[in-house]
């Protein structure tokens, strides 16, 4: 058989026939499917030629000019025809009617012949090249085809494979939760049962990866955005959130907090209030809840309703310019009663509203007869993160101070409008005589923001091109920021940023391009936090938001700050359900160099390079500032005193005080022994259970013992205490930025920070490499596995006054 692509093969074979022995007899036909079957031999030779006998394949071979073969659009031999006189013969087919293809192909060639007569020079050899270039533009397609299909097959293979891993679990969950909402016993929420199984399952990432519900997604814009329609008051009450607390912990959740902690070995959460201070001889029931704990609780739940929803903070130029006071208890919105089953996030609802609109607030003050209404119209409430900017000690001596709280959109623009205000008040208040000498920039607390607000803000400081952050992830592409525009500071004017264990974020990168870039000092205890990660909003279809963590950021020399590696957890096992967080060894923690050539270490956060001990808050004072009994204090003040100018706590408060706070205790509203009653209650269980019964009297000895040593506390912890007093006293009466000014007195380390600045030499020195290992006062770099020192300057253990950390 010969195949309709290689008819040309028929050909060869007869004129081998002809040359052999002159036969020129023979017989060829065609299929239904195009195949040309020899019926006879093609060659009969007497003398011993070859022969082809019939139905024999000849698979391939070359045409030959001298016999044509043409064939049908089914390709079906037609018609051979030898141009010689030696007869061939060919049977077509019966039903083929189709015109000689030779004729055809020679009207084709006439038409082209005359048609590049008629056409100009240029044309035709247009066409001519186009004809000529027709082999390789066919093999340039057929490699294109090619190069894309195998390209796309590239991208559609892992695509295709990602789709199908991920099919069967996402098929799984869907049926699962179909499943119980059909069969399971009771009804079931099957949204609260997707939160929770969505929530566990980014709980085995980080801390930070979080699945926002409708509500929390609105609350996360608002902290990114830093704005709202409202009146610009804080409140609590029965399960307050302060939307403060909040948005830290959107940023710095307590899982981080608590992570930080375990790790640095600063685990106080045996230090955490508890209801119950006495061991009761009542059974445990199934969470170890005794009766007595479970009655104190109760109590403690009725003393929060009866106090209502009351003011915590009143903002600057919104409800405390209508005349809203810190302590005030809301009892109507437009007109509504608050009632005891209204929790915070109801009156919160009621309180904000399309900015233009007006509310009607009813309140009660404390000292004030009856019940006061104020018609307040609600605004934008814009957040500012510049909390406080002023000028420390003598104006003319050019000492600014900016403390800054977050970084929501605006934190870039709030601060270069305080420096540039600063800058003016130092020309304003000598004269035109000096400008802004040196500025303190307070990121104490912060715990950060938007990235790009941090980037914003740094460009205020650091020369113009200089790199300030880059960021790198698995899908997260590499990008890097740096500042385009020159800094607002003047270089002449000496930088400090002061940082604690709660400078996170943002507040690192800026801290960390500080110093990398040796355009200031960072003046601090010890480290920031260490967070070194970047999350991103993903908005998710019904009003629902997925907070993630896409990739690590790092600071001009390259190193990464953050402190904590986390593993993913998971699994069926309970015990497996969360992530696991590893401190960063020394041993891991890189050495990395700044501009001037200091040495600073990755892995840990932004060591301060001139280092001030703060003293911890003594138990007695963290007790006070849990239960509430400051504030209580103040709105039992307020009803038989004036405020005068100017105001100190003199002893007669101070006595009043402990009297207060002593019938609080025995009146059971507050546990002076609280922050140890979780551990010793925990004990006198294990002790109980055991039989024990003698060690658990002596643990009931163990806490009067406690209670008296706390008592004693009032005497030695008198400076701390009377500087509480007074600050929850004047907070009735006046706005944050005045009691922040306040604080600014007595704070050990901005006092220590305004010295630094003061001394040029020892300023530059500490920018400056330093060949001596350590310096008096200063820190050292970590090298290996040495450990960094710096002594305070004085050594005392006075500090800082207590901002509410807790």
């Amino acid at each position: 058989m010969i195949r309709n692509n290689n008819v040309a093969l028929a050909a060869s074979l007869l004129l081998l026939a002809e040359w052999t022995s002159g036969t020129h007899g023979f017989l060829i036909s065609t299929t239904n499917n195009g195949v040309v079957k020899l019926r006879q031999p093609l060659l009969t030779s007497t003398n011993g030629g070859a022969f082809v006998w019939p139905n024999r394949s000849v698979r391939s071979c070359s045409g030959d000019q001298t016999i044509r073969c043409f064939t049908s659009r089914t390709g079906h031999v037609k018609q051979w025809q030898r141009e010689s006189s030696f007869p061939l013969y060919a049977k077509k087919d019966d039903n083929d009617n189709e015109k000689d293809p030779s004729s055809s192909a020679e009207k084709r060639n006439e038409w082209m012949r005359k048609w590049k007569a008629k056409m100009p020079q240029i044309v035709v050899d247009i066409w001519s090249y186009i004809m000529s270039m027709m082999p390789d533009l066919k093999i340039g397609i057929a490699s294109f085809v090619a190069g894309a299909v195998i390209g796309i097959g590239l991208i559609l293979v892992p695509v295709y494979n990602s789709v199908d891993t991920m099919s069967e679990p996402v098929t799984l969950f869907e049926t699962i939760l179909s499943d119980l909402d059909r069969g399971y016993v009771d009804n079931v929420d099957t949204k609260k049962l997707f939160e929770t199984g969505v929530s566990a399952m980014l709980r085995s990432l980080d801390p930070y990866t979080e699945f926002e519900s409708k509500q929390e997604a609105v609350d996360l814009s608002e902290s990114v955005s830093g704005k709202y329609g409202g009146i610009g008051l804080v409140i609590s009450g029965t399960y307050a959130k302060d939307p403060q607390a909040t948005t830290v912990d959107k940023i710095l959740p307590e899982g981080a907090l608590e992570d930080s902690k375990l790790l640095n070995g600063d685990d106080d959460s045996d230090m955490s209030p508890v209801s119950s201070s006495m061991i009761s001889d009542d059974d445990d029931d199934d969470d170890g809840e005794t009766l007595k704990e479970r009655m104190q609780r109760k109590k403690a739940l009725k003393q929060a309703t009866e106090k209502g929803i009351r003011v915590v903070t009143a903002f600057e130029g919104y409800a405390f310019d209508y005349g809203m006071r810190v302590g005030d208890q809301l009892v109507a919105i437009d007109g509504q009663r608050i009632t005891s089953t209204m929790n915070v996030e109801a009156v919160r609802n009621k309180l904000r509203g399309e900015p233009g609109t007006k509310v009607d607030i009813t309140f009660m003050r404390v000292g004030v007869p009856g019940e006061t209404t104020l018609s307040i119209s609600r605004k934008v409430v814009q957040i500012r993160d510049v909390k406080l900017t002023t000028l420390i000690g003598k104006p003319e001596n050019g000492v600014g101070y900016i403390q800054l709280s977050g970084f929501t959109a605006n934190a870039g623009r709030e601060v270069r409008g305080a420096i540039l205000a600063l800058q003016a008040a130092t020309e304003e208040a000598s004269g035109g005589q000096n400008s802004l000498q040196s500025l303190i920039l307070d990121l104490r607390g912060n715990p950060g923001g938007l990235l790009t607000s941090a980037v914003d803000v740094t460009s205020c400081f650091v020369p113009k091109g200089s790199d300030i952050v880059s960021a790198r992830g698995r899908g997260f592409p590499g990008v890097l920021y740096r500042s385009r525009i020159d800094p607002v500071l003047s270089p002449n004017t000496k930088l400090a940023v002061l940082i604690n264990g709660q400078t996170a974020s943002a507040a690192e990168i800026v801290s960390g391009a500080v110093q990398d870039l040796d355009v200031g000092i960072i003046v601090g205890s010890d480290r920031t936090f260490g967070k070194g990660l970047v999350q991103n909003v993903e908005e998710l279809p019904f009003d629902t938001a997925l907070k993630f963590t896409v990739a690590k950021y790092f600071t001009p020399s390259g190193r990464c700050i953050q402190s904590t590696n986390y593993l993913e957890g998971g699994g069926l096992q309970a015990s497996n359900g969360g992530y696991r967080a590893q401190k960063v060894a020394d041993k891991d923690k890189s050495t990395f160099y700044t501009k001037n050539g200091r040495e600073v270490k990755d892995g840990g956060g932004v060591e301060a390079d001139f280092k001030i001990s703060t003293p911890r808050a003594s138990a007695l004072e963290v007790t006070l500032l849990r239960s509430g009994v400051f504030t209580d204090y103040a709105a039992e003040w307020s009803k038989k005193h004036v405020l005068t100018k100017p105001f100190n706590v003199d002893e007669d408060i101070y006595r009043d005080f402990q009297k207060f706070v002593t019938k609080k205790q025995n009146d059971g509203d507050i546990k002076l022994e609280a922050l140890y009653s979780g551990t010793i209650d925990e004990l006198g269980r294990a002790l109980k259970q055991s039989g024990y019964k003698g060690s658990t009297k002596e643990l009931e000895r163990l806490k009067v013992d406690i209670v008296r040593e706390m008592e004693r506390d009032f005497q030695k912890y008198r400076t701390d205490i009377k500087e509480d007093i007074g600050q929850n006293i004047l907070a009735r009466y006046l706005p944050d930025s005045m009691l922040l000014e306040r604080g600014l007195k007595t704070d050990k380390q901005i006092i220590a920070t305004v010295k630094l600045l003061d001394d040029k030499k020892e300023f530059n020195k500490l920018l400056s490499r330093i060949d001596s290992p350590i310096q008096q006062g200063y820190a050292s770099s970590t090298v290996g596995n040495s450990l960094s020192t710096a002594s305070s300057d004085d050594g005392s253990e006075t500090g800082i006054r207590l901002k509410l950390e807790w």
